[in-house]
Parts: structure tokens; sequence; C-alpha cells
């Protein structure tokens, strides 16, 4: 989460949003892990796994780029660094692309 937050924070002014979506765990609990880590992006539940299973989302973690015209553009499965040289790149081609 640490590296989700550093993207946040590098592209909060841009046309860019990071939305987490918690698969069906308690309030408390999320609120408990954002509060610890310290997030200031946006955190929503799924509590019954709907939207989950709407994109297709088997396994988690799970993650989607999508851009402002509501394409997913990329996905990933699994824990990585998400503060890296590539995605900040494709967050930047995106955001210009909407300016």
């Amino acid at each position: 989460m640490p590296s989700l937050e550093n993207l946040h924070q590098e592209f909060k002014d841009r046309s860019f949003a990071l939305v987490s979506i918690n698969l069906k765990e308690s309030r408390d609990a999320v609120l408990n892990q954002v509060r610890s880590a310290g997030l200031s992006f946006t955190n929503l539940l799924d509590q019954d796994g709907k939207i989950s299973a709407a994109y297709g989302v088997s396994s988690t973690p799970m993650k989607f780029v999508i851009d402002a015209q509501g394409n997913m553009v990329a996905a990933a499965l699994g824990y990585r660094e998400w503060d890296g040289d590539e995605m900040k790149s494709l967050i930047t081609l995106l955001t210009t692309k909407d300016s």
C-alpha cells in the first residue's frame, strides 16, 4: 500500500484518481487499515462482492487502470510496486492525453 499512496501523492493534482475497493471486509477493518497505513486516497467497500464479480475479480489483490473515458487500459494481479517509472509513465501518458 505504500507504493499506491506514493503514486496517489505524485498525481493527485492531475486528472487522476486512485480508488481502492476492499472486498468483503468490514468497515472497521478497512478503517483500521487505512488509518494505520496513513492512506489518503479513496477506499470503498464491496461488502457483498457484487462490484468485484462485475469486473471478473477471482482473487486479490487485483488492480485496474481505467482511463477518463471509462476504458480499462491495464490490469494486474498480485502485489507489486506501483510507484515505479513504468507506472508513472503510463499515468503521465493518460493524464496528458486528457488535458
